[in-house]
């Protein structure tokens, strides 16, 4: 692994908050900021914490540079949400952490991901590019025109 995922909670707002730019909250549901987000998400009646819902704060050598959500509802894995620091956006970190999310979802999540969907905007090119590159397709347009629903299927090696 090239990362360390560590299970998000409260006590890394410090951290996540200020990468809720302006770019962060066109493109996500977090324009109340990430933790309003994760809260709203960690509280639902069916969610589960790390049974249906994982929120990972991603470190490369010991610095924070991601945070990502996946979620499982019926049957269906779904990276919701997943910003990298501003600093750090444009150089690959969100193409090769989708892609071992995906490979390594056994050992970061506890469980096996050969399936997985992701809602991008038609604006967020940097997004498609960086699900492109971790091997989503795009499938269809979202059912209320503003955005593209991406799906993954994992290769029979």
């Amino acid at each position: 692994m090239r990362y360390n995922w560590v299970d998000y909670t409260s006590a890394h707002k410090e951290i996540v908050e200020p990468w809720i730019d302006e770019e962060a909250k066109r493109f996500t549901g977090c324009d109340e900021g990430f933790d309003a987000y994760y809260q709203y998400w960690a509280n639902e009646p069916e969610t589960e914490l790390g049974r249906n819902f994982w929120a990972k704060l991603i470190i490369a050598d010991m610095i924070p540079i991601g945070i990502m959500t996946i979620a499982l509802w019926d049957g269906i894995f779904t990276i919701s949400e997943f910003i990298v620091r501003p600093d750090m956006r444009g150089k690959g970190f969100g193409a090769s952490a989708i892609a071992e999310v995906l490979a390594e979802s056994e050992e970061i999540l506890g469980v096996m991901i050969t399936d997985a969907s992701a809602v991008i905007y038609p604006n967020n090119i940097p997004s498609q590019k960086a699900f492109e590159k971790a091997g989503f397709v795009f499938h269809s347009q979202h059912p209320d025109g503003d955005a593209g629903n991406y799906q993954y299927h994992k290769s029979e090696d």
